[in-house]
Order: structure tokens, then C-alpha cells, then sequence
């Protein structure tokens, strides 16, 4: 399926006489890809201990070494990946075989002159002039099948494989990239989706350990609970006006703020520390100079 994403790719920069040139850019950018993704698939099944490692070399089986490594998370908890992931191997093994057919058939027509390019505002489009074609497939019999592939093969029913294919292919890549790109693999999926890329990709975390999703969001979850806790605490301590205590300090110690204050007052006590059996010395008494009752 790479392969022709990167010859449609290229068709937009060439001209229509040198259409040969975008199968040659489109295999060799494929054959790259291709690599990557064998040698990542090839050491990720080997350290994970997964049988038939061969199959991470040979097309359409690789797309199904993908699920059998990416076993360890399911889409849907009650569907193995690898039935995703042989679904897909399958319907892509038969868009290749139609994408073949058809490209076939199109240049089948445009040899007979039956179909021809208009340049647009959008660029180079494929247009079918049908009154050409009413009058003169009859004269050309032996190509009614291409203007059958071009009518109703490239426009339906390959269409309609690719969006089944499309559906299996997310849904095989979620889990793989669950396993080994469990933070990101959302953003992992819809790049490999969008871009002809899931190889590079693959090849990038060759070095992963696979493990299941939802034991990871479970640690994350944990993680983060003690982390709050951790914050919670922190906040509760740097807030609370009793962190510091006033009863952590004895009330009756005398201090130094204190004893200047009380000095005159310990200084009474200690001169009336004399006539303390005297209640009433303060007013004279018989030790007094200033005895009230006394001639």
C-alpha cells in the first residue's frame, strides 16, 4: 500500500510522458521504508520472544507480524490484535492486486487514446470523454474490461477496500503502538495513518519494552495520586497558622522581654522580702517609720 501512496505523491510533480518515473521513486521510497520497518519488527519480536520472526521481511505477512507483536493490548478486550492484523494483511494484499489492475487498465486506455489529461486550476486531472469512448470501445471489444476497471474498479470498490483496510489498519496500529509508545501512541497511529511513515516509526522504538496499557495507565494513575497527596500535604503545611505552635513554649519562662519589664517589680518583692511576715508593713508597723496609729 506504501508503494503507491509515494507513486501518487510523485505523480503531482511529473509530466504525463514520464509516467514511468513515479513507480521508480515510489519503490524506492517503499523499499526504505520497508527495511526500517523489517529490522525494528525483526528485533522487537526477538526480544520479546515472538516465533517466525521471517515474517517481519516478507509483504502483506508483516502487516500481520505488527498485531502478533502488539498482542499484549487489545482494541476491544474480547478480539485478539492478530485477527485485526490478518484482516488487514488481507485486504491489503488484494487493493495491491487492484491498484495493479487498474493502473493496467489505465494505461491500456490511454495507449487507445480513450481517456487524456486536462490541465485544471487543481492541477493534472484524469478525465473519461465518454462520448469517445461509447463510439469506439465497440471497435476495441478486448478492452472492455479496462474501461469496466476504470469505470467502476478504482472508483468503488477499490474505495471501499481501502476504508475497510484503513479501519483494520487503526485499529492493529493502536495496539501495537499501546505496547511500545504507550504515551504517545494516539499521535503514533494518526501519523502512521496520514503518512506513509508506520515504518520509520517502528524502527524508532526498536529498543521499547512491550508492555500491556492498562497496567501502565494504572502506575500513571498511582504516580499521579501520590504526587497530589505529596502536594496536598505541602499546601496544607505551608498554610496553617499552627505550624507554629504557641504552646510549644512554657508561658512561665522568663525570657528577657519580660524580666526588663517586671525588673521594678521584682525589685519591690525583694525589698519587701523583709517584712514579709507583715501584711501590713507597707502601712508601718513595728519595724516601720511611717506607723499611721503611732503619736
Amino acid at each position: 500500500m506504501d508503494f503507491f501512496d509515494y507513486a501518487n505523491i510523485v505523480h503531482y510533480f511529473i509530466n504525463t510522458d514520464t509516467w514511468y518515473v513515479k513507480y521508480i521513486v515510489g519503490g524506492l521510497c517503499f523499499l526504505i521504508v520497508f527495511v526500517f520497518q523489517a529490522v525494528g519488527l525483526f528485533i522487537i519480536s526477538g526480544r520479546e520472544g515472538y516465533k517466525n520472526r521471517w515474517m517481519a521481511f516478507v509483504p502483506f505477512l508483516n502487516t500481520y507480524y505488527i498485531g502478533v507483536c502488539g498482542q499484549k493490548n487489545r482494541t476491544f478486550k474480547s478480539v485478539d490484535t492478530r485477527i485485526f492484523s490478518l484482516v488487514a494483511a488481507i485486504l491489503e494484499a488484494l487493493l495491491v492486486v487492484g491498484y495493479v489492475i487498474n493502473d493496467i487498465a489505465w494505461m491500456y486506455l490511454k495507449a487507445y487514446n480513450l481517456i487524456e489529461y486536462v490541465d485544471t486550476t487543481n492541477g493534472y486531472g484524469l478525465i473519461w470523454p465518454i462520448e469517445t469512448l461509447s463510439s469506439n470501445i465497440r471497435e476495441f471489444p478486448e478492452l472492455f474490461w479496462a474501461g469496466w476497471c476504470f469505470e467502476f474498479l478504482d472508483k468503488f470498490i477499490l474505495s471501499f477496500l481501502e476504508l475497510a483496510f484503513l479501519v483494520m489498519q487503526v485499529f492493529t496500529l493502536s495496539a501495537f503502538f499501546q505496547t511500545f509508545a504507550a504515551r504517545r501512541y494516539m499521535l503514533f497511529t494518526v501519523t502512521s495513518i496520514l503518512f506513509p511513515v508506520q515504518g520509520i516509526l517502528i524502527f524508532i522504538l526498536r529498543n521499547n519494552r512491550g508492555m500491556n496499557y492498562r497496567d501502565f495507565i494504572r502506575k500513571e494513575q498511582e504516580r499521579q495520586y501520590r504526587m497530589y497527596q505529596q502536594y496536598r500535604q505541602q499546601q496544607s503545611f505551608d498554610q496553617n497558622p499552627y505550624n507554629q505552635n504557641p504552646y510549644s513554649r512554657n508561658p512561665y519562662e522568663d525570657d528577657g522581654s519580660s524580666s526588663a519589664g517586671s525588673s521594678g517589680t521584682n525589685g519591690n518583692n525583694s525589698s519587701k522580702s523583709g517584712s514579709a511576715d507583715d501584711p501590713f508593713s507597707e502601712f508601718g508597723g513595728k519595724d516601720g517609720n511611717n506607723d499611721p496609729f503611732e503619736n
